[in-house]
């Protein structure tokens, strides 16, 4: 297995893993036309074009060589605080080592900064167990309403000093 840079030839295999994996996580939670609908406005190719170029950010693909078996998209807020957009796990992939690959690289991709922060659905204690296993917290905060308003997708937040990555003096 190997972590590297997405390239624009790896967006459909990305989309289509995130589909997957969003349908095998949510469609008992909240409905497959639901889910259907978020990975149509937040995974469409267009959003992944956008991630694949937004500047200070880092979209890293798992993959075997033949399959993608996971992604991870993080970006630099400022100095002191990147962000763990997404960070998916095909679901035959998952409790493989991919995850935490993934989220090792992107740890280490912003030298400098002092902690990153994501988000979890409150629904997904799976990787609500996946981060607080690899030390990340629970902030104080928690959002009600993910994505748009009414949507009725509580997202609590977590946080992680990142103490080790910093850049010498």
């Amino acid at each position: 297995m190997w972590v590297r840079s997405a390239t624009k030839e790896d967006l459909d295999a990305v989309h289509e893993m995130l589909v997957t994996t969003w349908h095998a996580t949510y469609d008992d939670v909240y409905g497959a036309e639901k889910v259907k609908a978020i990975t149509g406005r937040y995974h469409s190719l267009e959003a992944l074009k956008k991630q694949l170029a937004k500047p200070y950010s880092e979209f890293i693909i798992a993959d075997d060589g033949a399959d993608i078996l996971g992604m991870a998209y993080a970006s630099q807020k400022d100095h002191r605080l990147s962000i763990l957009n997404q960070l998916y796990v095909h679901p035959e992939r998952q409790k493989q080592g991919v995850g935490s690959l993934l989220l090792a690289e992107v740890e280490s991709a912003f030298p400098g900064v002092f902690s990153m922060q994501l988000e979890v659905i409150e629904a997904n204690q799976k990787a609500i167990r996946f981060y607080e296993s690899r030390g990340f917290e629970r902030t104080s905060n928690r959002i009600e309403n993910w994505g748009e308003p009414n949507s009725g997708i509580s997202v609590v937040v977590f946080e992680k000093s990142l103490t080790g990555y910093e850049l010498a003096p």
